[in-house]
């Protein structure tokens, strides 16, 4: 398995590497209500696993020598978003929930990593080194229609969707190397505002329900 670099090494295991699986349905690879989705490398190298939430039915929904992390499903529980390096790089993929249907959604030469659905599985946030920095960025579920939400020399990650889907929260250095705070823009990335102040490392939000 490869090793990735220092920053996106930090990135990773800063930021959340798996999500639930949930809801149900019959068509379209839909999980069954209770499904988790995880990362494991119990066959060599990193694959995305499902499994009943008591941890029978196991099942491997990736199977490919490169490393495949960071399973995000959709908020209807019809699609795992996830990060791989297959193609040389990290980029952004989608596939059903029973592995199906594998889809790439980026296409360039930098990183991107840690794609978060938005509540209503229209959207995708993610951050990508593509501009020579870590910033946050969001795209259509397709992946069309790519726009950059920060733009700071900053490293800044781990985009979260408030419940109503009109703002992101996210971890930035923007103000010193080892000074991680919280922040908060909206969807657009609009109003970026500040919401943690102290010397130690504030990351990875998550917002209640």
């Amino acid at each position: 398995m490869k090793t990735a670099s220092p920053v996106i090494a930090l990135l990773l295991g800063v930021c959340l590497a798996a999500l639930l699986a949930a809801c149900g349905g019959d068509e379209g690879g839909a999980p069954a209500a209770g499904k988790i989705a995880f990362v494991s490398d119990r066959d060599g190298d990193a694959e995305i696993y499902v499994m009943n939430a008591h941890g029978s039915e196991l099942t491997a929904l990736t199977d490919n020598p490169a490393e495949d992390s960071s399973a995000a499903s959709s908020p209807d529980g019809t699609r795992i978003a996830f990060v791989s390096d297959r193609d040389g790089n990290y980029e952004i993929y989608a596939m059903n929930a029973d592995g199906s249907r594998l889809t790439r959604l980026t296409d360039n030469p930098a990183n991107d990593l840690t794609p978060a659905w938005s509540p209503d599985g229209s959207r995708i946030a993610f951050n990508s080194i593509r501009d020579d920095n870590f910033d946050v960025y969001v795209m259509n579920a397709d992946g069309s229609s790519l726009t950059r939400l920060t733009n700071n020399p900053g490293v800044e990650g781990a985009p979260a969707w408030s419940p109503d889907g009109t703002r992101i929260a996210f971890h930035s250095n923007r103000d010193g190397m080892l000074n991680w705070e919280i922040y908060l823009m909206n969807a657009d990335g609009s109003n970026q505002t500040r919401l943690t102040d102290n010397p130690a490392i504030d990351g990875s939000p998550a917002w209640s329900p």
